[in-house]
């Protein structure tokens, strides 16, 4: 029997051939209950499916008599296992596996192949220096704690973020800061005084500006090989994907977590557009987040500005409606004017010959906690951009005290596209939202 010692670095040499062999693709998922099982080895400890479901998952509850979720990934990652050993890691002196009913790892001689597979090791007294021990995974925080939003102003929503994104838009942020400060009579001071902007910079809470995104993950054929990526606008997020597998296990071994999302090219230049108005010189605290990560914690204590598609709302969704006048069609196309019964189409996106007519939907409503939501939503691209010119010139928020809307309303727009030109966005419906439950 090996000695412990010898053991562990033989484990450890399994784990860094498994990594290195990229049998695990960019599952976030399968890589994180890898890396947990992998400190419980070294800890000498066997985990239970809860704690793999909150410490190796990263889920803030969950029910062991009602979620699976726990034991697909075991069954995926149990699999991959399987897959390596059968390919690239056929020739290994040991082996990985992971024990039926039970969320360990098991270290085991590899096969057979005319000798022993168990091959001496070198004498050592510790650890080689390019093989450390995996420092433990942090304790979940405790729910008061995690409720509260961080120090910053604002609560991150997750570890995996994406940060080459994250970075340029921080420095095109800051840039642009930098520059509108030199300014001496800045316009975007009246604009953030007008009735759409002037409840989010009334105070000194924070704001998060909230990207729609739209999260996309992968199928596999028959040999989990991945074909294509797939976007289905009922699954928005990891969660999302694990909650369809749960209640549709047969997919399971077909359709995996890859961690890649969209951003449409309108909701950046949006983003691009109304820059000015968000920075200017104030030292208003701000965050950025993705629709996809947006998690509730986020919503409380903070205003929230979303800009993108209307379809890509995500957890907002339900809460804008809950306001709205108006609800959802039989698309993302169509809004339905609850009081008159009449729908409202968008054109884009259909074969018409003639000039298409595309809709916008501009939102502003307190949210659940005394903080300000703003919504800023296009159909389709011509009508997100032309909703950010109307937001980012002073001249035409100006009209908005002929018609009166203070900091509560709704209103929805038009832009009719010729080609490639959209002509400026004209207000079909301006009303007050409804309180919120």
């Amino acid at each position: 029997m090996m000695e412990l010692q010898d053991e562990n670095v033989q484990l450890h040499l399994q784990v860094e051939h498994i990594r290195a062999s990229g049998i695990l693709s960019r599952s976030g998922h399968l890589n994180r209950i890898f890396d947990f099982l992998h400190v419980c080895y070294q800890e000498k400890r066997r985990p239970k499916e809860l704690e793999v479901a909150l410490n190796g998952l990263g889920r803030r509850d969950f029910d062991v008599t009602q979620d699976a979720l726990v034991r697909v990934y075991m069954h995926k990652l149990r699999r991959k296992l399987d897959e390596y050993y059968q390919g690239a890691g056929a020739d290994e002196p040991f082996r990985l596996q992971i024990p039926r009913g039970e969320y360990r790892l098991e270290l085991m001689p590899g096969k057979e192949s005319g000798k022993s597979p168990v091959v001496p090791l070198p004498e050592v007294d510790e650890l080689p220096p390019e093989l450390p021990l995996l420092e433990p995974l942090p304790e979940p925080l405790p729910q008061e704690i995690r409720a509260e939003p961080a120090e910053a102003g604002w609560h991150q929503s997750r570890q995996n973020w994406k940060p080459g994104f994250f970075l340029a838009v921080f420095l095109l942020f800051n840039g642009l800061a930098w520059w509108l400060a030199g300014r001496e009579t800045p316009p975007e001071t009246h604009i953030r005084a007008s009735a759409p902007w002037r409840a989010m910079f009334a105070d000194e809470r924070p704001i998060i500006i909230v990207l729609g995104d739209y999260y996309m993950f992968a199928e596999a054929d028959d040999k989990e090989k991945i074909f294509r990526l797939i976007r289905d606008f009922d699954i928005n997020s990891s969660e999302d994907l694990a909650a369809d597998l749960q209640f549709n296990p047969e997919q399971a071994s077909r359709h995996f977590d890859v961690g890649l999302s969209y951003l449409p090219t309108s909701t950046a230049a949006a983003l691009y557009h109304l820059a000015p108005v968000l920075l200017g010189g104030d030292k208003k605290p701000w965050g950025l987040v993705l629709a996809s990560e947006l998690i509730p914690e986020n919503i409380h204590g903070n205003h929230i500005i979303y800009i993108g598609h209307l379809s890509g709302l995500g957890i907002l969704e339900k809460l804008v409606f809950t306001h709205s006048g108006f609800r959802r069609g039989d698309s993302y196309d169509e809004l339905v004017d609850q009081a008159s019964g009449k729908t409202y189409y968008s054109s884009s996106g259909l074969h018409f010959d003639h000039d298409q007519a595309n809709l916008a939907y501009l939102a502003s409503f307190k949210g659940p906690a005394g903080n300000h939501i703003l919504i800023l939503a296009g159909f389709r691209d011509a009508g997100l951009q032309e909703l950010a010119n109307v937001l980012g010139d002073s001249g035409s928020l100006a009209a908005f005290s002929a018609y009166g809307p203070q900091d509560s309303f709704e209103i929805l727009y038009q832009t009719v596209q010729k080609g490639a030109v959209s002509m400026p966005a004209k207000p079909l419906i301006i009303r007050a939202m409804k309180p919120g439950d």
